[in-house]
């Protein structure tokens, strides 16, 4: 039996990404990029520059990866020991309770990205645990208006991934893939047939 494999296009969903979107790739913002400024003067620029009516969009870099890709440019530790990730959570979570005091104002979370690195690399119990502390600090929203987005490396994803990450709060992801063609594959180490994303 042959199934349809028309693709359809969402009109709607086309039209609301169609515009440009925060660049989270770094922090600050590559363009802000300043060796005369100090970590003070960052901190009081910021806050008084902050439109205190307006929602946040907070990114969180999850910087581990159990295997290198050669193109990628990203701050990543390359390990396979999972224990690594905790300390630097923990260090996270200080400093989002230091960040939250001076950006938050209770203002609304209207965009949420979590990459890396591999998001998906830590623990679902370290990524309900980061949630947790990420709505502690911040009004993060609970109906689905806003866009709470996450980068997963199929590699990385067990069966039930989408649907721990959907409990955390997810309703958007981003999945990794370089090239479908395995010799592109194995010139930049990301080996990822076309069946494995398929599944994710």
């Amino acid at each position: 039996m042959k199934t349809d494999s028309r693709i359809v296009w969402d009109m709607d969903l086309i039209n609301r990404y169609d515009l440009s979107g925060p660049r989270y790739t770094s922090y600050p913002t590559a363009v802000q990029f300043d060796p005369n400024l100090s970590s003070t003067s960052l901190v009081s620029q910021g806050q008084s520059t902050a439109d205190r009516s307006a929602p946040l969009s907070l990114y969180v870099h999850i910087p581990f990866c159990a295997h290198v890709c050669y193109y990628c440019a990203c701050n990543k530790v390359i390990t396979r020991n999972r224990d690594r990730a905790q300390p630097y959570l923990d260090t996270v979570y200080r400093e989002m309770e230091q960040l939250s005091q001076w950006y938050s104002d209770d203002r609304l979370v209207d965009q949420l990205h979590w990459g890396g690195g591999t998001p998906t690399f830590i623990s679902d119990e370290q990524m309900f645990e980061l949630m947790s502390a990420l709505r502690k600090n911040f009004n993060l929203r609970n109906d689905d208006q806003g866009d709470y987005s996450i980068e997963i490396d199929p590699r990385e994803a067990s069966p039930n991934t989408l649907e721990v990450l959907r409990k955390a709060g997810f309703n958007r992801i981003s999945l990794g893939v370089q090239d479908l063609d395995q010799k592109v594959q194995e010139a930049v180490n990301r080996v990822q047939p076309l069946e494995q994303t398929q599944a994710s």
